[in-house]
């Protein structure tokens, strides 16, 4: 069975994470269990295609050159599934958020493709999340060897410490400098790259400052991104793709089988 074993974390890369809010892991998928997952995501993007069907955010034409984006995969194929729900990555997502447990909040899987490709501008994520808290997490998990060339991930350490910011426009970067975002005390922080291997992955608070380049490469750019959120999560009334769908009422605790329980701290 694949994702079935445990990847336990050092205290002080607990500690890193706090403090930087990211960290990289190297090796966390075997090479059989990437071949699986990224051909399960291939189907998913061909089976799209073919429906005309459109499971993620509405977009204009200029969103869309970010990246293909597929929320809650993991409902519609069984070798997602298995990915989405191991206990393996759920568990790292524990440790990190040192939580007794930790619920899934949703996948997507999203795929940069080549030369007619755009970057991703500067943001945070938990800004666009309906959520009282503030403990989300996301792992991105490299389907590719993923560079700088074909559109990487980069983030800016400690910014998660700032709380949250104003949202921004994904579709235009280059309207959006990293710079114009930030106070004073943070512009002179250097933006990390996250250069790494297929089957590694990294995993950012949901305040974490990141950006991804555009893919000037010849191949696409495939990645599995789970966000999980700490046990004890609460709704907060927002417009959401994902959100909505539980029937939540504002305050209520997330719950219910869209928001399953992940990991082996249960």
């Amino acid at each position: 069975m694949l994702y079935d074993d445990t990847f336990p974390l050092l205290e002080e890369q607990v500690r890193f994470y706090e403090e930087n809010g990211y960290i990289q892991l190297h090796n966390v998928l075997t090479r059989e269990e990437v071949v699986a997952l990224r051909s399960a995501v291939d189907v998913a993007a061909d089976d799209r295609k073919r429906l005309q069907e459109n499971w993620g955010p509405r977009v204009d034409e200029g969103y869309a050159k970010v990246f293909l984006q597929m929320v809650n995969v993991w409902e519609r194929y069984p070798a997602i599934e298995e990915y989405t729900l191991s206990p393996r990555i759920g568990d790292i997502a524990r440790q990190l958020t040192r939580s007794p447990c930790v619920r899934l909040w949703h996948d997507h899987a999203l795929i940069k493709y080549p030369k007619d490709s755009k970057a991703t501008a500067w943001h945070q994520d938990k800004v666009y999340w309906p959520m009282r808290e503030n403990g989300a997490l996301s792992c991105w998990m490299a389907l590719d060897d993923v560079t700088v060339q074909n559109g990487c991930m980069w983030f800016l350490p400690g910014s998660h410490m700032l709380g949250p910011l104003d949202p921004v426009d994904l579709g235009k970067a280059d309207e959006q400098s990293l710079l114009s975002l930030l106070p004073e005390s943070m512009k002179h922080i250097r933006p990390v790259v996250m250069e790494m291997k297929a089957g590694s992955c990294t995993f950012h608070h949901g305040l974490t400052f990141h950006y991804a380049g555009p893919n000037v490469t010849d191949g696409p750019r495939r990645a599995m991104v789970t966000i999980f959120m700490p046990a004890g999560t609460h709704y907060k009334k927002q417009e959401h793709i994902v959100g909505d769908r539980g029937n939540l009422t504002e305050g209520e605790e997330f719950h219910g089988p869209l928001f399953p329980f992940i990991g082996r701290g249960m």
